[in-house]
């Protein structure tokens, strides 16, 4: 049985890809891309494909639905965790892409399990989160002297969830706000946060953009490739 790498590409800018990514990408026989309906493109590929020297390496689509249905998803990852295995029979080398760093919400890591138990050799290459580019690029520290920082997803009906760990820390990034836009602005409102967040769409891309006035926030229509950073001590 062959090796699968499992690499986090970044949120959105190619030059952010690692030298080991990179190296893997351009040695792999076949390269994994993850994408939530037939058809629908991987953008985790959009990232990488211009820097695909490897000509010969076969491109896979596994689909990831987007949907919280726990045994449909577990079906999902079993047959996809077996179409990898396949596919690395014979000593192949293959790397499945992710969004980020495969340790942060990542569909690697929910079909990790199924891939070893199929017998492949796993190697984890880190990536640059959203949230760490997004403060990077902004200059703005997450985390300084003896702040703490928690990262949290935003849930369905969870303005009073995130409403107590607004409350309870001194930094927060939020995760998957598309999720429950109105719950996010409540629980800033209720807690006098308006003007203590930054929401940060897209980083790296052509197609960034930053809101950091809550009125527009109202008005936006938050794409799924969001972050939102709140810092108490205000944006620097």
């Amino acid at each position: 049985m062959g090796k699968l790498y499992g690499i986090g590409v970044g949120p959105g800018d190619p030059e952010l890809l690692t030298l080991k990514a990179h190296r893997v990408l351009n040695e792999a026989d076949v390269i994994f891309c993850p994408e939530k309906e037939t058809g629908a493109g991987s953008f985790a590929f959009d990232i990488i494909k211009g820097l695909l020297e490897n000509t010969e390496a076969k491109i896979v689509n596994l689909v990831y639905p987007m949907h919280y249905h726990g045994a449909q998803l577990r079906e999902m990852w079993k047959q996809n965790a077996g179409c990898i295995a396949e596919h690395l029979s014979g000593e192949r080398t293959g790397a499945f892409i992710t969004l980020g760093d495969p340790a942060v919400y990542s569909t690697f890591m929910y079909t990790l399990p199924y891939i070893e138990a199929a017998g492949v050799e796993v190697e984890v290459v880190p990536g640059i989160t959203s949230f760490c580019a997004a403060a990077d690029s902004m200059k703005m520290p997450l985390v300084a002297w003896n702040e703490d920082l928690v990262v949290a997803p935003v849930r369905k009906n969870s303005s009073e969830d995130l409403g107590r760990v607004l409350r309870e820390h001194d930094n927060v990034v939020l995760m998957k706000p598309s999720t429950d836009p109105e719950a996010l602005l409540r629980a800033l409102e209720e807690n006098h946060l308006e003007d203590r967040f930054v929401l940060i769409t897209k980083t790296g891309t052509g197609e960034e953009r930053l809101v950091t006035d809550f009125e527009d926030l109202k008005k936006y229509d938050i794409p799924y490739l969001s972050t939102v950073i709140i810092k108490k001590q205000g944006r620097q």
